[in-house]
């Protein structure tokens, strides 16, 4: 992979991601390839199968982003019994320094790079914290800014079993 330059633009604490890259619209969600801890290639759709998940587009340097882990974290253990995931997408970010962060914190659910955008580009993410659920197909069922119940909500409708994901 290439790197890739970003201008990125604080706003109130956040941050907007580059323009899309080119083709990254047309791209199959499950297919876009992200960086792993162990610095491999991998793609949604093989990680997650037919789960419904709640992606968490963040980066180390966001504090609204980095408010919202001890959250994510409980989250991703009330949903995992129930065929439910959580998954951090860290954007702009190398892989390596993703799984340094991941570890230094703890974190048991999966943490992924997202270095060249190509994600985010595809959902049309510009700011982060960003929420996106999908459901086991992996279509969009919500964007939403930070952790909201509305995401909660989106995540534990598209669950398999009931569960009580708060």
């Amino acid at each position: 992979m290439g790197l890739r330059l970003s201008i990125l633009i604080l706003v109130a604490g956040c941050a907007t991601t580059p323009p899309p890259a080119a083709g990254a619209k047309s791209a199959d969600l499950g297919a876009i390839p992200l960086g792993a801890a162990d610095g491999s290639s991998v793609a949604l759709g093989p990680l997650l199968g037919r789960r419904p998940a709640l992606l968490s587009f963040w980066a180390p340097w966001c504090e609204p982003c980095l408010k919202e882990l001890p959250d994510l974290e409980r989250l991703a253990r009330a949903v995992a019994p129930c065929g439910g995931a959580v998954v951090g997408v860290a954007v702009g970010e190398a892989p390596a320094a993703v799984a340094a962060f991941t570890r230094a914190r703890s974190l048991t659910y999966p943490q992924l790079a997202d270095q060249e955008f190509l994600l985010a580009d595809a959902l049309g993410q510009r700011r982060i914290p960003a929420t996106v659920v999908l459901d086991g197909d992996q279509r969009i069922l919500f964007v939403g800014e930070a952790l909201e119940g509305k995401a909660v909500a989106a995540l534990q409708k598209a669950l398999p079993a009931p569960c009580t994901a708060r």
